[in-house]
């Protein structure tokens, strides 16, 4: 992302240089940061009378100075962009009026100044406020109420609060549900004309148990002497969403899908996502196909892309890969097929050895998957095993993403980088120490020699008994991934070139990768849409960040329902993170994350906690040492330590700072691990 820092400065009161500075807001109630956007720089404490002016997520401009911590810290001048036109929170009375309370930190409450038509009041409820009036000096933010979501204890109606918070909508408008119907339910066989035909070819999907919509399918032939054609066919979502249309502008807007515990927000309407661009057994479906042949060591020694379309023959789960990658019997399997699964088992393993040989970065962190009832309530958490056939559909689709962004770099076309930058080295200074704590040896993964340095400690960690602290840890030094349509590489996978081409149905940059790939396959070079590529980026990066969010706000609220039953249990506990008001630890095997208020400990170290109380509406954990009582629920974040802070959502365990792959990380539909973002 481009910085947005001015050249102008000023002479500070202080003696320090003052700057203007422009970047995103990330609200903390009596305390904000600015999210920098400068390679090198950290983000700034923000403070101040302006800051009643910017709510969470909006673009500001800000006056910062250096403090003499070394710290950057400001005030904020102007908003440059709203986030959202509305607020969610709490709707409450207030002596003759009423008003919206958001969710703790993210904005001063807003005033009601009116309910939309049928509407009525509900104290307490969980709220939508369509913002009429934005915050000025003096005044606050006011709007008209627009939509009752429910009570605070209907878990149903607190994630509904979370996804509009985000702006992210479930429901399609009618015109986007018509222009997606209007395909029809089958495919009509002049739809292919001028296609390759792939029917004799032995395609087939593989997926996790209860996927719902099969976006990818694979094949793999025998060249002879050794030599493989892997041809990864990806549903061809452009032939039907066209630039411009309002499912256009519908799926750009959205950006992705969104995967819950309890739902599923898609980024098309189902007429596609589970139909026509769901390539299901035994029916043709429009393909974008990638083929790469490959040399016995796992060499691409070609690439070829086309517009295809193929019928699988077979729709396999993980389970039953992994029956066939171990020499067992599964029912049904055409020959053809169940040959060339074999064959892909071998290759997954040349092709993992070679990725990491160039210095690719392969973190274990456990997937835990909620399992829920039809209403929305948590039954229970399951460990997601990591199977052979995860890493198999992995690596197929990490190749195919590189192959194209190679292919269409080579050949001048524009197009959206899935782009990972190296990480920070005061983060990866940070993290050897941690690691060091740990009693690993980490001085070495700095410099060009990083990534060699990393993978030794990731080969440390795999006997360790913290090896999902370890994992975690690691992670989060990690710089996110963006979009973006300049790269320099994608650092955890050790690639010049990657892009995101195999998930069109939930992705949008793949969709403009899939326009980019048909401009190159037609001679043409122009821009593949409306919106310009920078600008798409940005949108597209903030829109997957809104959305893991909400996941993982979701997930912990899912969580805590579950842990609310356990108030008074004593738990084995290992602390994860420590920030300047206590600590958070992971407890036990579920997963959870709860805050223990104890000042001294470290990273890695055991405790035997008690669950001293469990907000349900904030997904949080309050945590007390085994016989003390338990702390009261904290209501606000105490200030950052002078010496610099931590942004909690990327500082906590279990929040990815990048992960690729094709898909995504099953949540929600059972895909399974090896999908990525």
């Amino acid at each position: 992302m481009k910085s947005n820092w001015k050249k102008k400065e000023q002479k500070g009161a202080a003696g320090g240089r003052e700057a203007l500075v422009e970047g995103v807001i990330q609200h903390k109630g009596s305390f904000a940061f600015l999210l920098s956007e400068k390679e090198g720089v950290g983000d700034v404490f923000i403070r101040g009378r302006g800051l009643d002016l910017a709510m969470d997520g909006d673009r500001v401009q800000a006056k910062v100075r250096p403090e003499k911590t070394g710290r950057l810290a400001g005030e904020i001048v102007r908003v440059v962009k709203r986030a959202h036109t509305t607020m969610v929170g709490v709707l409450k009375r207030v002596k003759d009026t009423w008003a919206l309370f958001p969710e703790k930190g993210s904005a001063p409450p807003a005033l009601v100044s009116g309910f939309a038509m049928k509407i009525t009041p509900v104290e307490g409820a969980f709220a939508v406020l369509e913002v009429r009036h934005w915050p000025e000096p003096g005044s606050g933010a006011s709007g008209i109420v627009t939509e009752i979501l429910g009570d605070p204890g209907d878990i149903r109606a607190r994630i509904d609060a979370i996804l509009r918070a985000r702006g992210i909508n479930e429901n399609f408008p009618e015109e986007v549900k018509e222009q997606a119907e209007s395909f029809g339910a089958r495919l009509d066989p002049a739809a292919w004309q001028g296609r390759e035909e792939l029917f004799d070819l032995p395609v087939c999907t593989i997926d996790g148990a209860d996927a719902k919509d099969f976006d990818d399918a694979v094949s793999l032939e025998d060249l002879g002497g050794g030599a493989l054609r892997l041809g990864v066919h990806i549903a061809d979502v452009s032939h039907y969403v066209k630039s411009g249309t309002a499912l256009d502008r519908e799926a750009y807007a959205r950006a992705t899908s969104v995967y819950l515990p309890d739902r599923v927000v898609p980024m098309l309407p189902p007429a596609l996502s589970d139909n026509l661009c769901s390539l299901v057994p035994h029916q043709e479906r429009l393909t974008v196909s990638a083929f790469m042949d490959i040399d016995k060591q796992g060499k691409v020694t070609k690439r070829r892309l086309a517009e295809t379309v193929i019928r699988s023959w077979r729709r396999f789960t993980y389970e039953e890969v992994q029956a066939l990658l171990d020499g067992g019997k599964v029912p049904d399997v055409p020959k053809g097929v169940g040959e060339a699964v074999k064959r892909m088992g071998a290759l997954t393993e040349v092709l993992y050895k070679r990725r990491v040989a160039r210095g690719a970065l392969d973190f274990n962190l456990p997937e835990y998957k909620i399992n829920s009832d039809p209403h929305g309530r948590p039954l229970g958490v399951s460990l997601r095993p990591r199977l052979k056939s995860h890493r198999l559909i992995e690596e197929f689709m990490l190749l195919a993403n590189e192959a194209v962004a190679t292919e269409l770099y080579t050949a001048k076309i524009p197009f959206l980088h899935r782009r990972h930058d190296a990480p920070d080295p005061l983060k990866l200074k940070a993290l050897s120490s941690a690691l060091g704590d740990l009693g690993l040896t980490a001085g070495h993964i700095f410099g060009t020699n990083a990534p060699k340095g990393l993978q030794d400690v990731l080969r440390q960690a795999q006997n360790h008994p913290l090896s999902n602290l370890i994992n975690s840890l690691m992670v989060r030094s990690m710089r996110q991934a963006v979009y973006s349509p300049e790269s320099e590489g994608h650092f955890g996978i050790a690639t010049r070139f990657y892009s995101h081409f195999t998930s069109p149905i939930r992705r949008y940059p793949d969709l403009m990768t899939h326009r980019a790939v048909k401009a190159l396959l037609r001679g043409k070079r122009e821009n593949q849409g409306e919106v310009p590529l920078d600008k798409a980026g940005v949108h597209c990066s903030e829109r997957e960040r809104a959305a893991a969010d909400a996941e993982h706000k979701s997930v912990d609220i899912m969580r805590a329902e579950m842990m609310k039953e356990l108030v008074g249990t004593i738990m084995d506990g290992a602390v994860t993170t420590v920030i300047d008001s206590g600590a958070f630890i992971m407890l036990g095997d579920t997963g959870a994350e709860g805050l223990l208020r104890v000042n001294g400990l470290k990273p890695g170290s055991k405790v035997k906690v008690m669950i001293a109380a469990v907000d349900t509406a904030e997904g949080k954990i309050d945590l007390s040492l085994e016989g003390r009582p338990g702390a009261a629920p904290q209501t606000r974040q105490a200030p950052p330590p002078k010496g610099g802070h931590n942004r909690k959502p990327q500082n906590r365990p279990g929040v990815s700072r990048w992960k690729e792959g094709g898909r995504g990380s099953g949540r929600g539909r059972g895909r399974g691990r090896g999908r990525g973002s």
